[in-house]
C-alpha cells in the first residue's frame, strides 16, 4: 500500500510548511516551502480521491499521523 506511505509524506510536509518552523526563511526559501505544501496538498487530494474504497485505511493512518490539517481538506475537495 505505497498510497499510504505516499499519502503520509504529504501529510508531514503539509504539517512541516503550517507549524511555521520556516518564518525566518529567506523570502525565496518560503516561497518553495508553500510551493512544497500546495503540491503535497493536491497530490494528497489524488491519493484520497483515487483510493475511494480504502477512504478508512487513509483516515487511520491521518489520525497516526496527526497533521496539522483536518481530514475535510481531503474529503470535500471531490
Amino acid at each position: 500500500m505505497s498510497y499510504v506511505h505516499d499519502f503520509v509524506r504529504c501529510l508531514g510536509t503539509i504539517s512541516h510548511s503550517r507549524a511555521g518552523w520556516d518564518s525566518a526563511l529567506p523570502p525565496a526559501a518560503r516561497v518553495e516551502a508553500i510551493a512544497d505544501e500546495k503540491a503535497a496538498l493536491i497530490e494528497a487530494r489524488s491519493i484520497w480521491a483515487a483510493n475511494a474504497a480504502n477512504h478508512d485505511v487513509l483516515r487511520e493512518a491521518f489520525k497516526k499521523a496527526q497533521p496539522l490539517a483536518s481530514i475535510s481538506e481531503f474529503a470535500n475537495a471531490a
